[in-house]
């Protein structure tokens, strides 16, 4: 990104689909044994259970509907299976924000805290 804006802007386009969900402050928890990490929906930052540089370990997390789970698993995950490689059965759909993409675009995107969250 060659300016603040068009970083700005670049992270409330990739928020833009979480517009007027709620959310809820939690720890990172993994989603499962084949994943240990999650992303900033907004920055990329990333949440983890482990300690390292720049890991963040609680954000605020909210939960996507997800409908398009195909019948039969797709061709390259069976081969993929077969090579003896883990592959996630289903996709969390937890969508972690961090702080400070949550305090930036909360107004603008119209977020809201579960009510048993709200400070």
């Amino acid at each position: 990104m060659s300016s603040d804006g068009e970083w700005k802007q670049f992270k409330l386009d990739c928020l833009e689909y979480l517009r007027g969900y709620y959310f809820q402050l939690a720890d990172y928890t993994a989603p499962n044994a084949e994943s240990d990490h999650d992303h900033c929906e907004g920055c990329m930052a990333k949440f983890a259970g482990f300690d390292a540089p720049d890991i963040l370990h609680s954000g605020y997390c909210t939960m996507v509907e997800d409908d398009d789970e195909p019948a039969e698993e797709p061709m390259l995950i069976q081969q993929v299976r077969e090579m003896g490689r883990n592959v996630m059965k289903k996709p969390d759909t937890r969508k972690w924000v961090c702080q400070k993409c949550f305090d930036e675009f909360r107004g603008a995107l119209g977020w809201k805290l579960e009510p048993t969250t709200q400070t």
